[in-house]
C-alpha cells in the first residue's frame, strides 16, 4: 500500500473512530477563575458537529450495515475496485474477441476457497451478505467456460447476471466501520483481524 493510501486509510479510521458511540464521560469540573477552560487541540477527538455529517448520512442510508473494522473495509474496498477492473477487462477482451483474455479477467473474480473464507469472514456481522458475496463469485464462474466456447451471448449473460449480483447487494448492504470491540460485540467472532492477505 503506497503513503498517500495509508494516510488515507488512517484518516477514514480516526474520523470513522472519532465518530462512534461512546460511554458519556463524567463532566469535568468547572474551571476556577485563575486557570482558563481547556480548548480544542489538534489531534484531539472531533467535536460532536465534526460527526453530524456522518450520522445524516448513516440516517439517510437505510441499507443494512456490515460491521468491518478498519483495516478489513479497506481491504474490502480493494476488493471491490479489483472486481470492476476485471468487469472492465473482460468488457475489453470481448469487444476484441479475445477470448483468452476474457477467460483471464473473469478468472479474477472467479470463486475459490480463499474467496469463500474471505466473504464468510466480512460478512460475519450481517445476515445474508456471505451468502450474496458468494453467489457473485459463483455467477462469474461462468464467464470463462462461455470464452472458451467463443460466445460472445453467453458471456454476455454470464457478465450480466455477475453484475446484477453485485448491483443487488451494494442495493443492499452497506459498510459500518467499527472497533475491534465492537466488531467482536456484533459478529461474536474472538479473532480480531489487522491485515488481511489477498
Amino acid at each position: 500500500m503506497n503513503t498517500i493510501s495509508r494516510a488515507a486509510a488512517a484518516s477514514l479510521f480516526a474520523a470513522a473512530m472519532a465518530c462512534q458511540p461512546t460511554p458519556a464521560a463524567p463532566p469535568a469540573p468547572p474551571a476556577s477563575p485563575a486557570q482558563p477552560s481547556p480548548t480544542h487541540t489538534t489531534g484531539s477527538a472531533p467535536s460532536a458537529s465534526a460527526c453530524a455529517p456522518f450520522e445524516d448520512l448513516n440516517a439517510m442510508d437505510t441499507r443494512t450495515p456490515v460491521p468491518l473494522q478498519p483495516m478489513m473495509a479497506w481491504h474490502q474496498k480493494q476488493n471491490m475496485m479489483e472486481h470492476l477492473v476485471a468487469i472492465q477487462r473482460v468488457t475489453d477482451a470481448l469487444s476484441r474477441e479475445d477470448w483468452g483474455g476474457v477467460a483471464e479477467a473473469a478468472e479474477l473474480i472467479e470463486s475459490s476457497p480463499q474467496m469463500e473464507t474471505m466473504c464468510r469472514h466480512m460478512g460475519s456481522g450481517a445476515p445474508g451478505f456471505t451468502e450474496l458475496a458468494l453467489e457473485f463469485h459463483r455467477a462469474a464462474d461462468a464467464i470463462a467456460p462461455a470464452a472458451a466456447q467463443e460466445d460472445t451471448a453467453a458471456v454476455l449473460r454470464a457478465t450480466s447476471s455477475t453484475l446484477q449480483v453485485c448491483t443487488s447487494c451494494h442495493a443492499a448492504y452497506r459498510q459500518d466501520v467499527v472497533s475491534a470491540s465492537g466488531w467482536r460485540a456484533r459478529t461474536g467472532e474472538s479473532h480480531a483481524p489487522s491485515h488481511h492477505p489477498r
